[in-house]
């Protein structure tokens, strides 16, 4: 079913992206658009079913993280070259706070990185003036990154249920950037499924903390 779904998504976003480099002849103003609007939409439905599969894959106990060794540094860097554009656009700051220690790490490198990205994207959707910032810790071989913002904040009644699926929060910047209400759902089942946790810190009108603990090593929870 992934494949079905994904491969067309794929091939419009493929074949758009050759036009947009007007590889096969000259665009228009009007045209370059267009196609712009086609891509962003393609990449926005692509994003919105990989979130439903991975719900569907990780309640139905079929999503399996793996554990090898990988280097943390650089998923960071990567993560964070993502991210600054994206912040740049909207005039905001991006910090990146690295602890020495910070290189090899063992667990899966795929879905911390999802994590990160989700978190800090989500960051960005929800803060319009200021920054946001992502700081590495080890303590005692544990790994903890927390991800903050200087943006609206969350109310204390919402802070659990914006980790529940299908859940969003009712702002008026939520509903400028309408998605499945997946994101959070998924980062918390997959940092459980590596035997870590994600924690939230908010201070309403002043910014977010959201706290990713994995452990020692990428071990699983006892």
């Amino acid at each position: 079913m992934s494949h079905e779904l994904r491969t067309p998504l794929n091939s419009i976003i493929g074949f758009t992206g050759i036009l947009l480099q007007k590889l096969p002849g000259p665009l228009n103003d009007e045209q370059q658009k267009q196609l712009g609007i086609v891509r962003d939409s393609a990449r926005h439905l692509l994003a919105l079913i990989n979130d439903v599969l991975d719900i569907s894959k990780i309640e139905a106990g079929q999503l399996e993280v793996v554990r090898e060794p990988f280097d943390l540094r650089a998923s960071i860097g990567k993560v964070a070259g993502i991210i600054k554009p994206l912040a740049e656009k909207k005039g905001l700051t991006l910090t990146v706070e690295t602890a020495p220690e910070t290189g090899a790490w063992t667990g899966d490198a795929r879905r911390v990185e999802q994590i990160l990205l989700n978190l800090l994207n989500n960051a960005l959707k929800f803060t319009d003036q200021g920054g946001i910032s992502l700081r590495t810790v080890i303590e005692n071989g544990t790994l903890r990154l927390t991800v903050s913002d200087t943006g609206i904040g969350i109310q204390p009644e919402d802070q659990e249920r914006i980790f529940l699926p299908f859940r969003q929060i009712d702002t008026g910047l939520s509903r400028r950037h309408e998605g499945t209400g997946l994101g959070l759902a998924i980062c918390r089942r997959l940092a459980e499924l590596m035997g870590g946790s994600i924690g939230l810190q908010s201070d309403p009108g002043h910014g977010s903390q959201f706290i990713l603990i994995l452990p020692a090593q990428g071990e699983p929870a006892a």
